[in-house]
């Protein structure tokens, strides 16, 4: 969500409350964040940790790039309808049987 709040215009001109999560350094946030999860999905299981992540990843890209077409950027319900949507699909590729 910080990645996208940083590398995302905002959809609205006249600001909201979402604004806030806007600033530098998503590049370091991204590289932490990324190298965490695929530290914990690898120990977790290797295989299904990955693919659950990877679809978590897409879930996720899949919100923000319909927002980015259809609203012009991100809103705060944009971010939380991301990380909920990814959350969901990671979840159920880590219930899929292996």
């Amino acid at each position: 969500m910080g990645v996208a709040a940083s590398v995302l215009p905002y959809a609205r001109p006249e600001g909201g409350l979402a604004t806030a999560f806007r600033g530098g350094g998503w590049a370091v946030t991204a590289a932490s964040g990324a190298t965490l999860a695929i530290v914990l999905a690898v120990a977790w299981r290797p295989v299904a940790g990955l693919a659950a992540l990877a679809a978590s990843v897409a879930g996720a890209v899949a919100v923000l790039a319909l927002a980015r077409r259809r609203l012009g950027g991100f809103t705060g319900d944009v971010l939380g309808a991301a990380g909920v949507v990814g959350e969901t699909i990671g979840l159920a590729v880590a219930a899929a049987r292996w």
